[in-house]
């Protein structure tokens, strides 16, 4: 391998403000997204893929920046999105109402400039753009519903072959106590020893499937063994989950330990706010969330979640009838 890293003076900042003509650009964009995105995902997914050739050109730079060399957090924000009318928080994420929002629709069409929307039959009723927000029932548990307690470390979905390559987060309600959480693998390179980073690219590390998918899956199957590091030195990916990962001997387990202390210590945050959309390398960082104090009141933190792929093909035997809904059991 490998020990020349990327020069940091080349990868995008953390957040990105639009300006005036770009925000103006993106909403005109979104407001011509005319589909459903619960009741016609395919037609919403087409639409929002059109369009999004005519992004403004130095918000595609940045994006196509973004998706070649990540960012110096993990993530990247765009700020001063226009929201649109706001329905009231939902209690939970059954009906896919942000998605219908005018700012999920520029969501969407930011989206796939980096690739395709997809949906997972288990996360937010297969839902394109998905209701992220606190649930009463949900709220001590390691759910994107939950709210006591933080969302522990995690890339999305690691237990899967078919994990989004990013997720996207639009804001339409904020809260002020709800930190995002990033951390770059290659940032943990510069927090261990020669020996440690050699361990990290073997697989030594096993996961159990998320709760979320109970209802498809056997959460009780182990999986792997993986490593929690891959690919190249110089721009390493990563698959770590601090609630479902256990390494296969001692020296691994302490290992894993080690790396999710480096994460505290070290973790980039971003607080969203409204018209916010924030795109998470799922491939290059972990994430997670702090907890913060919902009022369940119709004003609570609302963000529209999505899921792109880089291949839309690699997917699709898990996808019936060339949709863009992943069934659970292929998970």
């Amino acid at each position: 391998m490998s020990s020349v890293f990327l020069d940091s003076s080349a990868v995008v900042p953390t957040v990105r403000e639009l300006a005036t003509e770009e925000r103006s650009a993106l909403a005109a964009l979104g407001s011509r997204v005319s589909a459903d995105p619960v009741t016609d995902p395919e037609a919403f997914g087409r639409q929002a893929r059109l369009l999004a050739r005519e992004l403004p050109q130095g918000l595609a730079e940045t994006l196509w920046a973004f998706e070649e060399r990540g960012s110096d957090s993990g993530v990247l924000v765009l700020r001063g999105l226009d929201v649109g009318d706001l329905p009231p928080t939902p209690p939970d994420n059954t009906g896919g109402v942000g998605g219908r929002t005018l700012l999920a629709r520029q969501q969407a069409v930011v989206s796939h400039a980096l690739g395709h929307m997809v949906g997972y039959a288990a996360e937010g009723h297969g839902h394109l753009l998905q209701d992220m927000v606190p649930n009463a029932k949900l709220a001590a548990t390691q759910q994107s519903q939950g709210s006591r307690v933080e969302l522990e470390a995690h890339t999305e979905q690691c237990f899967s072959a078919l994990r989004p390559d990013y997720v996207v987060l639009g804001c339409l309600r904020g809260d002020a106590d709800a930190a995002t959480y990033a951390f770059r693998a290659l940032d943990l390179l510069g927090h261990v020893d020669p020996t440690e980073v050699m361990e990290l690219f073997r697989p030594l590390w096993t996961t159990l499937v998320d709760e979320s998918f109970a209802d498809f899956l056997d959460t009780r199957e182990v999986r792997g063994p993986f490593s929690i590091l891959s690919g190249e030195i110089d721009d390493p990916t990563m698959l770590i989950d601090q609630d479902l990962m256990h390494g296969i001997t001692k020296r691994a387990q302490a290992l894993l330990e080690r790396v999710l202390e480096i994460y505290v210590a070290h973790r980039h945050a971003v607080v969203l706010q409204p018209g916010d959309v924030l795109l998470l390398d799922n491939l290059r960082a972990m994430h997670g969330r702090s907890p913060f104090t919902p009022r369940f009141d119709g004003t609570d933190r609302f963000i529209s979640r999505g899921f792109v792929v880089r291949d839309l093909r690699r997917s699709r035997f898990a996808r019936p009838g060339g949709g863009r809904v992943v069934q659970a059991s292929f998970s």
